[in-house]
C-alpha cells in the first residue's frame, strides 16, 4: 500500500536530549517536534459505540496512530509496533493511552474495530462519522485520501500519512515519529514524555 507523506507545518527536528534512565537512546531520526497548531482535539466513538474525546485521556500520555483495518500491510505492522512498545514499557504502560483513529470510518464500524483489536485490549480504537474523523485528522494535520480500486472487491483503499504521535498529559501533541519505527524506539520516546 502506498502511503503519502506530506510535510508538517512549523516543525523542527528534535535534537539530542539529556541523560536517560534507560539504555535505549532517544531516537532523533524522523522525529519532529510539533507546534501548537496541532491541537489533538477529537470527538469520536470507541469500539463499544460510546463517545470518546481527547479529554477522556487527560492525565495519560497519548500515543496516537491513524490507520484503517482494511490496510493490507503498513497499518497491521504499525499496530503491532504499538502493542510491542507497551510491552517494552512494562508496568509504565498504564500511563499511556494507545489510541488508533480510523481514516476509513465508512468501513471501520465499532464492531469491526472490536473484532480487529481483540488481540490486545490495551489498544483503544476509535471511529466516527466522516465529519468527526476528518476533524480528528485536521487536529493532527494528517493527510488521508481515498483511492479507487476498480478491479478489487475492496473497491477502494486509503492513502494516508504514516506517523506515531505522542502527546503530553494534557493531550497536546508534542512529537511525531514519521514513517516506520521499532518498539524500542517508540517506547523510549514514550518513556521520555512519561518522565517529564
Amino acid at each position: 500500500m502506498r502511503h503519502s507523506i506530506l510535510a508538517f507545518a512549523v516543525l523542527s527536528v528534535i535534537g539530542a536530549c539529556g541523560s536517560e534512565t534507560t539504555s535505549t537512546p532517544i531516537p532523533t531520526e524522523n522525529v519532529v517536534r510539533l507546534s501548537e497548531q496541532f491541537t489533538g482535539d477529537f470527538t469520536l466513538v470507541d469500539k463499544n459505540g460510546d463517545v470518546a474525546t481527547d479529554e477522556d485521556f487527560e492525565g495519560k500520555v497519548m500515543l496516537v496512530y491513524f490507520g484503517f483495518t482494511h490496510c493490507p500491510d503498513i497499518c497491521p505492522g504499525d499496530i503491532n509496533v504499538m502493542s510491542a512498545a507497551l510491552n517494552e514499557l512494562g508496568s509504565t504502560a498504564d500511563k499511556v493511552a494507545p489510541v488508533f483513529i480510523s481514516v476509513d470510518p465508512e468501513r471501520d464500524t465499532p464492531q469491526t474495530l472490536k473484532e480487529y483489536f481483540a488481540f490486545d485490549e490495551r489498544l483503544i480504537p476509535l471511529t466516527g462519522s466522516a465529519e468527526a474523523a476528518k476533524a480528528a485528522r485536521e487536529a493532527f494535520k494528517v493527510y488521508a485520501q481515498k483511492e479507487p480500486l476498480p478491479d478489487s472487491a475492496l473497491k477502494y483503499t486509503v492513502n494516508h500519512q504514516q506517523a506515531f504521535f505522542i502527546t503530553d498529559r494534557q493531550g497536546q501533541p508534542q512529537i511525531a515519529s514519521m514513517g516506520a519505527t521499532n518498539p524500542q524506539d517508540l517506547a523510549a520516546l514514550l518513556r521520555r514524555e512519561i518522565d517529564k
